[in-house]
């Protein structure tokens, strides 16, 4: 007698993992989801922490992002592809002014953190920081 596998058996194993697969693929793309959100969230952070200590440390803003900071080059905080937050600056007013987009793609997400309702409140309106000092500045 042949030793082996029938094709009952077989076929049973491949829909068990087909069912597998289906529950299970669509709970990756959700967790990559939420990183991406969380990643964004981080960012923004970095980015205003960055803002402020190149205006502290300079006594005004480059007009060149990346001289200023790593985590963006055009002001724009995304998820995935979709702009969620612009970060604008006035070096005369010392000024950092962050207006949210929260009415496209995974936008929403992200202003439901915690963290970023604390900055943004429950409605996501601009918010303007008063940075730095104008007392030191390194060349």
């Amino acid at each position: 007698m042949r030793k082996g596998f029938t094709m009952i058996e077989l076929i049973f194993v491949i829909v068990i993992l087909g069912i597998l697969a289906a529950v299970a693929i669509p709970r990756l793309s959700a967790t990559r989801d939420d990183a991406e959100i969380s990643k964004a969230a981080t960012n923004y952070s970095t980015l205003i922490s960055d803002l402020t200590a190149y205006y502290t440390s300079q006594g005004e803003f480059s007009s060149n992002w990346p001289d200023m900071t790593q985590t963006t080059t055009d002001g724009k905080i995304k998820v995935i592809s979709d702009e969620c937050i612009t970060v604008a600056f006035d070096s005369g007013a010392g000024t950092i002014t962050a207006t949210p987009n929260n009415s496209t793609g995974k936008c929403p997400k992200l202003f439901e953190i915690p963290a970023m309702k604390n900055v943004f409140g429950d409605t996501p309106a601009a918010k303007t920081y008063q940075v730095g000092g104008r007392s030191v500045k390194f060349n």
